[in-house]
């Protein structure tokens, strides 16, 4: 048992704090105590007391640590409060088997040179301020051992709550990954179909850089911006090539941009939703533009394209949605606005905090 409590005894820091808290108590004990002398007319000095009552506050500064070890071990291990109250009264005589003749010895070696006088005063302890002193401990030992354990419950919460929301990111871009397959397969097969192979095969080829790019990253939650833009110049390739005149595309991004890390994939449900509005149209050279910039400390992502009229560009599948939910999963705040503008265009704008994932 004893080497159990001991494996509860505190670090550093608590031993540095309690030596210098029973400092502090045993000056200000010795304080009070000279007052008392000099106004009965006693003749010591300051320092003659505090050598005086140093051998008991000096055994205080072991003896804490280990009352402290104690009462975690019973913390840990509490059935009932029965059981407590009878281990307290078995660690209360054998501590003060080794602290009473301890104190009372080097009390002797600053008193009297005379063995005498240590077996005299052994038999008259006053222990009531130690029996005090020791409760105090007591007390104060069980309300840090029980703030330790809301804090660590606290941490272990968080620690749960973290690694389930990455389980939900996780499955919200498993969800993304088919998704957009499905649709650049419908891609390749639709220029089969239509006999244009030379583009199909170029086609395939870009769509082998996505893959190649979804491998690379399978593991990671954000991307550089640069890479989430090749992945999406690569689609975009894919989608002109099925609908030849129907798109004008026009990509501009800051240069300071480029390093910036993004939640993987949260660009392409977006330039995928302005895709499927741009080729349902009429008209050619419909407009699909990618604005991204950085401003007031978040990254400013606006992408403008081409809708039919009356047109309440309300999404295509789960890739919106999925965006929306990643979002307010991975920032604390978020822009994510879609509106009308003239001439049929419509805008879709993203504001994200710079460095947030990394907090």
């Amino acid at each position: 048992m004893l080497e159990r409590i001991l494996g509860y005894l505190p670090r550093r820091p608590f031993f540095i704090a309690n030596v210098f808290f029973w400092l502090a108590f045993h000056a200000l004990f010795t304080n009070l105590q000279y007052r008392a002398m000099v106004a009965v007319d006693t003749k010591m000095s300051w320092l003659d007391a505090w050598l005086l009552f140093s051998p008991w506050y000096f055994n205080w500064i072991w003896i804490a640590p280990l009352t402290y070890a104690f009462v975690r071990w019973q913390y840990e291990t509490f059935t009932n409060l029965v059981r407590a109250v009878l281990q307290h009264a078995l660690f209360i005589p054998l501590v003060s088997l080794v602290y009473f003749p301890n104190a009372v010895f080097f009390k002797t070696l600053i008193v009297s040179p005379d063995m005498s006088y240590y077996w005299e005063n052994l038999t008259k302890i006053a222990f009531q301020l130690d029996i005090l002193l020791y409760g105090c401990t007591v007390f104060v030992s069980i309300g840090i051992c029980y703030v330790r354990k809301r804090l660590e419950e606290r941490v272990e919460i968080r620690q749960l709550q973290a690694a389930l929301l990455d389980e939900q990111l996780k499955s919200l871009h498993s969800q993304l990954n088919p998704h957009f397959l499905f649709n650049a397969l419908n891609t390749v097969a639709s220029l089969v179909r239509l006999k244009r192979e030379k583009e199909a095969v170029r086609a395939l080829s870009e769509l082998s850089n996505m893959l190649r790019k979804i491998l690379e990253h399978k593991n990671s939650t954000d991307v550089k911006l640069r890479d989430e833009v090749a992945f999406i110049d690569s689609y975009l390739a894919i989608q002109k090539l099925r609908f030849t005149e129907k798109l004008d595309t026009k990509i501009t991004i800051a240069p300071d941009c480029l390093d910036i890390e993004i939640p993987n994939m949260i660009l392409h449900p977006l330039v995928e939703n302005a895709v499927q509005h741009g080729s349902q149209l009429e008209s050619n050279k419909n407009l699909l533009s990618l604005d991204i910039r950085i401003n007031s400390g978040e990254l400013n992502i606006r992408l403008t394209n081409k809708v039919a009229k009356n047109d309440k560009h309300e999404g295509f599948g789960i890739g919106l949605t999925n965006t929306r939910e990643r979002l307010s999963r991975l920032y604390s705040h978020y822009l994510l606005e879609l509106r009308p503008l003239d001439d049929d265009l419509f805008e879709t704008l993203l504001a994200i905090p710079i460095g947030e994932l990394d907090a």
